[in-house]
């Protein structure tokens, strides 16, 4: 359907090869892809004088901003600024160790307990 040998088609698919423009455009179609997206989420867009890239779902997160009315981005700001402080002041003042002193701490001594209370450190997960 793209005019390519079944082998190259093949490297694509295995990331040996990489399709021209032109080809990739095509695959992009008959997989009913939007081409500016997959390439976003694969290689980012960079921002001119920036350090970072935004992917599609950031750049659709900044145009339902732009669509806010003032009260809404000021909910949004306020929002961001405690979920950023709350996320950067946890990893700096209280990261995450285990403790040995889970629910079982009460009866650590006794048979079998610090082994349930490793085990239970050792099914928790941190929190993202």
């Amino acid at each position: 359907m793209v005019g390519v040998r079944p082998n190259t088609l093949s490297n694509y698919e295995n990331g040996v090869s990489e399709p021209d423009i032109d080809t990739f455009a095509s695959l992009c179609d008959i997989y009913g892809l939007d081409f500016a997206y997959v390439l976003g989420e694969a290689y980012g867009l960079s921002v001119q004088g920036g350090i970072f890239s935004i992917k599609p779902s950031e750049i659709e997160l900044i145009k339902k901003y732009r669509e806010l009315d003032a009260h809404g981005k000021e909910m949004v700001d306020f929002t961001l600024q405690k979920e950023w402080e709350r996320s950067t002041t946890i990893e700096k003042v209280v990261p995450y160790t285990p403790v040995t002193q889970a629910a079982h701490n009460d009866h650590q001594e006794e048979y079998g307990e610090l082994e349930k209370m490793q085990d239970d450190l050792s099914n928790l997960k941190r929190p993202e």
